[in-house]
């Protein structure tokens, strides 16, 4: 990615994919646009999509916080 870029909130997403075997598969993903790998996991599987999905945005959601003063 070129330096005169400018990356946005935009450009960040959360993606859930299933990364472990057994009970608890769910893993979620924070990814910026332009990255060939993940800028962020979850540390701990989850049960459910749903799950995953619900913290992956609550941690994005504290992840823009911290990066841009006028995103929430």
């Amino acid at each position: 990615m070129s330096d005169d870029v400018k990356i946005t909130p935009a450009d960040y997403a959360v993606v859930v994919k299933r990364r472990d075997p057994g009970e608890k598969p769910w893993r979620w993903e924070i990814w910026v646009a332009g990255k060939s790998r993940p800028i962020e996991r979850s540390g701990q599987p989850f049960a459910t999509m749903s799950e995953a999905t619900r913290e992956g945005k609550s941690a994005l959601k504290t992840f823009l916080a911290s990066r841009f003063s006028t995103a929430a």
